[in-house]
This record gives structure tokens, sequence and C-alpha cells, in this order.
């Protein structure tokens, strides 16, 4: 990841920077589609993309998935997380959620600091825009309303 730009004094969020691996998932991103990698041969999901099934060694490729996931975890950082970020902004939510797709299979993504969470929650993707034309996958609870790519 890159730092995102300051402009008038405000601090914009790190860009991801993809690389060939990973390139799919942030194209994906930025149409509004959650995507992981799911091998060939043993048909398992993983995440985050790797050039070889972790499994079997196979030949992953990248598959929809429907963005629906589980909360496991969250903690709020309430310093700085990241190379560069003011004090004074809002602390960051940081979640690990499980994809309803395969037991396991688990995303980070950082959440609204106003979401009530709580363990087992059920959770759904959106897609905010960053710096540049990136787009990050980003969970919120099932029953809030999120908006798409803005």
């Amino acid at each position: 990841m890159s730092d995102g730009p300051v402009a008038d004094g405000a601090w914009a969020r790190p860009v991801p920077v993809p690389d060939d691996v990973t390139a799919p998932f942030w194209a994906a991103a930025r149409e509004g589609r959650l995507v992981v990698q799911r091998c060939g041969d043993c048909g398992t999901f993983q995440h985050p993309p790797r050039a070889r099934c972790t499994s079997c060694g196979g030949d992953p490729m990248f598959t929809a998935v429907s963005g629906d996931a589980t909360l496991v975890s969250w903690t709020t950082a309430h310093d700085p997380v990241v190379p560069g970020r003011p004090r004074g902004l809002p602390p960051v939510v940081i979640a690990v959620v499980e994809l309803v797709e395969q037991p396991g299979l688990w995303l980070v993504s950082d959440v609204d600091e106003r979401a009530e969470l709580r363990i087992g929650d059920d959770m759904r993707v959106a897609f905010d825009a960053t710096a540049g034309d990136q787009v990050l996958p980003r969970f919120h609870p099932a029953g809030d309303s999120a908006e798409g790519p803005s």
C-alpha cells in the first residue's frame, strides 16, 4: 500500500498497490464485486490471493462470492495504525469476517466506528473509493444500509 495524498491538511487512506497476483481482486472491487481465489483442483477458497493454492498447490482462479459474512472478531484502534496517519482522527474499527462460502475464509476490513458490533453478527460487503481509482471492500452489519462505490 502507498500513503494517500494529503490535501488541505487532510489525510487520505492508504491506497492498495495491485500486483500480478492481486490485480483481479482490486479490479473486481472497482466494479463493486467481491471475488476471492478458488482452487481449480481441490475447490478450496483462499484469501489473501496467492500464486498457488495453499491446500494442494493447484492453480487458483478468482470467483465471485456473495459478500455475506459473519463477524469473527473486531477491535478499535485509538492510536494511529498507519504510518503518517495524524493523531486526532476518529478511531479505526478493524474487523475480521468469515465469508459464508467456506469456514475459515476470513477477510480483514475496517468498519464504520459508529457501528454497534457483536461477535457472530451478520455482515455484508460494500465498496468505498479511496484516493485515485482504487476501491476497498468494507464490511458493515447486514442490517445497515451501505452505498456502493463512491
